[in-house]
């Protein structure tokens, strides 16, 4: 899959969303083959969503190296996935992918993209509004 595809792909994600209220999605092209895609997504309630991924356009997909999902109201996180390799998350299974959570914890995760993020927040942040 192109860079382009990929990132057609991501826009149709978040206009398939019932809570994402306007977004913006910039890449930053190393190569034809790799880039840095970054954005920030507002949902209705005022929340956000920022994030980044470093991908590479292999011959069959696009590989994803390195990302972060920072879910946030105003300044303070509300959660955030990564998989840098954070010194604290070491001891987690899941290494290096892991979730820091509000209250500053990090726990497991499983590697993640942003429908999956997205999921998380409509039916977990979203659902006592009835989409």
């Amino acid at each position: 899959m192109s860079i382009d595809s990929y990132v057609v792909r991501l826009e149709s994600v978040i206009n398939s969303s019932l809570v994402v209220s306007s977004y913006n999605i910039t890449i930053d092209r190393k190569t034809n083959d790799i880039a840095f895609v970054s954005g920030t997504i507002e949902f209705r309630d005022g929340t956000t969503l920022d994030f980044k991924e470093f991908i590479e356009n292999k011959e069959s997909d696009t590989e994803k190296y390195k990302y972060a999902y920072n879910y946030r109201t105003h300044s303070s996180v509300i959660f955030r996935y990564d998989n840098s390799p954070d010194p604290r998350a070491k001891k987690l299974e899941t290494f290096p992918y892991h979730k820091h959570l509000k209250n500053d914890e990090i726990v497991e995760s499983q590697e993640i993209d942003l429908l999956d993020v997205l999921k998380e927040i409509e039916g977990t942040y979203f659902v006592k509004e009835g989409i």
